[in-house]
């Protein structure tokens, strides 16, 4: 009887504590995303000039904040540069996305039988070493782009560029040397695979129903499995017209300085796709000031990814369509890290 009374305590405890853990969670967030945010830009700069690409230059800076939110949490020790330390970061996961890629790329070859034969040792050893120097040369070639991107673009020393990179001055001389040289070879890395995208007509329903103030019917064009993204800020599974309502009718719990006279939703094709565009007037003035990206599968959205808190990437999209913008701060406001304000829901 003690034993399952002691049992039945503990998971209450472990319940008590799952319900708090995300509150715990996203005010640690909150506070971090605020502290590194005048190093944002300069992240965003870097990613941008590694990628070659508007959506991967985001992916990978937001990719970097996260990994740089739990090494940093678990540092036993000084940072000295925190710049320099996510520079670091969002090299090394570039230098493996593209390492990744390659592999897949092999081993498709391999499935579809054009993979060459494997060299056998003894007289042509030479040729296997050689053929080894040709992929290490074809590794590095991103390190040479993350050399070039740190030394040009933010002007660092020599020594500085080795310790974001790992490497010795020497090898970075060797890396910016051959970079230059192949300076036309251009971002031809950059974009990667494209999920589902979808097409206008789809996105000329999402606009219709929006306009309708049709959040119920928003919400239907998901299917179940879908999550959604406010990037840099929010993440909900399976979300119900709740978010949506939210897109229609903005948010009247926050304050005053976010609300807006109006807003209007548009289609738009940006890098070739299909986009939702969300301009709203301030003080008599419509700017654009979110870009959704919708992800689908058999007609319905399986993703959708609002940047409305990524500036960077706002004003990259502004330019590339010729449209004023406005941007904001990388996070949704809130009265204080984690907190919601009255009558708030469990997301915005």
């Amino acid at each position: 009887m003690t034993k399952r009374h002691s049992t039945d305590a503990g998971t209450g405890a472990a319940a008590g504590m799952d319900g708090q853990l995300p509150d715990a969670l996203r005010a640690a967030w909150h506070r971090f995303l605020d502290e590194v945010e005048p190093l944002r830009p300069a992240l965003h700069g870097f990613c941008q000039r590694l990628t070659g690409h508007l959506w991967d230059a985001e992916d990978l800076a937001q990719d970097t904040l996260l990994q740089g939110f739990g090494r940093l949490a678990q540092l036993d020790q000084p940072v000295g540069n925190t710049r320099a330390y996510l520079l670091r970061i969002a090299t090394h996961l570039w230098i493996d996305r593209l390492r990744r890629l390659e592999t897949e790329r092999r081993r498709q070859t391999e499935l579809e039988g054009e993979a060459a034969p494997a060299a056998a040792p003894g007289p042509e050893a030479d040729k296997v070493l050689e053929e080894a120097g040709e992929a290490l040369l074809a590794y590095l070639a991103p390190r040479e782009r993350a050399a070039l991107a740190l030394k040009d673009g933010f002007d660092l020393s020599l020594a500085e560029v080795a310790q974001i990179l790992g490497t010795s001055t020497g090898a970075v001389k060797a890396a910016l040397h051959r970079g230059r040289a192949r300076l036309t070879d251009g971002s031809r890395e950059g974009g990667g695979r494209r999920a589902g995208k979808p097409s206008p007509e789809l996105v000329d329903r999402f606009v219709t129903l929006f306009r309708a103030g049709d959040a119920a019917g928003l919400a239907a064009l998901l299917q179940d499995n879908a999550s959604i993204e406010l990037i840099g800020s929010s993440y909900q599974d399976r979300p119900g017209h709740d978010w949506f309502s939210g897109l229609v009718h903005g948010h009247p719990e926050w304050p005053a300085a976010w609300q807006f006279q109006r807003q209007r939703l548009e289609r738009g094709t940006l890098l070739g796709e299909a986009v939702l565009l969300v301009f709203r007037t301030r003080r008599d003035r419509e700017k654009l000031e979110q870009v959704v990206r919708l992800e689908v599968e058999d007609g319905r959205i399986t993703r959708l990814r609002d940047y409305a808190f990524c500036p960077e990437t706002i004003r990259s999209a502004g330019r590339l369509l010729g449209l004023p913008v406005r941007t904001g701060p990388y996070r949704y406001p809130t009265p204080a890290p984690g907190a919601r304000w009255p009558g708030e829901g469990a997301s915005p």
